[in-house]
């Protein structure tokens, strides 16, 4: 017998030796619709903007994911929704406030369990030597919690100098 013939009757046990790929079992794996989900995403930032509009620390809050994290410029990281809800409580207070932000881009993951969103901001307000005007760029790290995305982590920082 060849070694050529030998080895057929190995790999033919391989073949029917079970695998755990979903599609060996029967299943089949879903195939994440990407631009849906971004849509998804553009929708809650939709949202986002409009709980800003309204001062509604307490459903901003809501878009993040329990364990979330918000990393504002030139202080502290605030961990978690109870955190996170004085942060935003505390910014929309300030005197005159306006804050806007807009998405640049949005790439979901091949897997469509984690995305991450790129845009721009602008902020103003009253401060005690005149209005406060700053703009800058953020990031947001969005994860798929119970089927929901939520935010894991956002940060900003200014496109401005330092005062």
């Amino acid at each position: 017998m060849s070694s050529q013939s030998r080895s057929l009757p190995l790999f033919l046990c391989l073949l029917a030796l079970p695998t755990s790929s979903a599609s060996a079992q029967g299943k089949t794996v879903p195939k994440v619709d990407r631009e849906a989900e971004e849509q998804r995403i553009r929708e809650l930032d939709r949202q986002w903007v409009a709980a800003v509009e309204e001062k509604d620390a307490a459903a901003i809050s809501k878009f993040y994911a329990l364990e979330g994290k918000i990393m504002p410029p030139n202080a502290p990281t605030a961990r978690g929704r109870a955190a996170i809800a004085e942060f935003w409580k505390g910014l929309l207070a300030l005197p005159g406030v306006d804050f806007a932000f807009q998405p640049q881009g949005i790439k979901v993951a091949a897997a469509g369990d984690m995305a991450y969103d790129i845009g721009t901001y602008s902020l103003s307000y009253n401060g005690p030597q005149g209005r406060v005007q700053d703009r800058g760029k953020y990031l947001v790290v969005w994860e798929k919690v119970g089927g929901e995305w939520k935010v894991m982590v956002d940060i900003d920082n200014s496109d401005l100098d330092a005062p």
